[in-house]
């Protein structure tokens, strides 16, 4: 998928040991405006619960009828209404009990991201060949390391770094978020865990470095899957213009 002058591009692969594909993303150009809304969802749940739910966000996010002028908060509030829309399903099935989502959302316009995240898909900035990953994620490891009970490199082999310890669609839901300045040159990247489980942040910064953003995202994509693609793996990269 992609939008006027090429500078955004979208991009999911099911990978190689998963039957069906639960991540869902979204490029969306608000009508008479520059802004752009990016999302990346990643499901979880039994049956067909995980793509339920990754597809309720991204269409309460499509259809939300975001303003140019919305921010973080306004973002936020999109997510904990999807969320009582998945609980509600969930409710009605009990097969979909279990189901959930992450999901990272920014709106971008003005040279400002807001964005607003749950879970551990990631937003990162490229910026003058350094990478900074923006959001958060919401895993009990991820608590472990800001208590400095483990130390990043144990982090990212321990067993249990995948699981969640906040979705869409989970009671009790609190979404991180907030607002960051854009500069000519920069680059965003929104992901699903599939790319980051196979690829370290030096990997990504090297991809980055060039290449337009469908070029970008189809080597990232390849990379993953060539590290052992064990997950669904989707991949937003979006250029920022003068």
């Amino acid at each position: 998928m992609e939008t006027r002058q090429g500078n955004v591009w979208g991009q999911s692969h099911a990978g190689y040991k998963r039957t069906t594909n639960e991540d869902r993303f979204l490029i969306h150009c608000l009508p008479g405006s520059q802004a752009v809304v990016l999302s990346v969802a990643d499901g979880m749940g039994g049956e067909a619960g995980g793509e339920i739910a990754a597809q309720i966000v991204i269409d309460a996010i499509e259809q939300s009828q975001i303003a140019r002028h919305a921010t973080e908060q306004d973002m936020t509030r999109i997510l904990e209404q999807a969320g009582k829309q998945i609980m509600q399903k969930a409710e009605e099935k009990p097969g979909l009990m279990d189901m959930g989502t992450t999901a990272t959302v920014a709106l971008v316009h003005d040279k400002t991201a807001y964005w607003s995240h749950v879970g551990d898909s990631r937003l990162y900035r490229f910026r003058t060949g350094f990478l900074e990953q923006i959001s958060t994620d919401h895993t009990f490891v991820e608590d472990l390391v800001a208590e400095g009970a483990l130390s990043r490199e144990e982090a990212d082999r321990h067993p249990l770094r995948n699981m969640l310890d906040q979705c869409v669609g989970c009671p009790n839901l609190k979404a991180e978020s907030g607002r960051f300045a854009l500069m000519p040159g920069d680059r965003l990247m929104l992901c699903s865990d599939g790319l980051t489980r196979h690829l370290s942040d030096r990997h990504i910064q090297t991809a980055l470095e060039s290449g337009i953003p469908r070029q970008t995202v189809e080597v990232l994509i390849d990379q993953a899957l060539r590290a052992g693609g064990k997950d669904n793996v989707t991949v937003i990269i979006m250029d920022i213009g003068a």
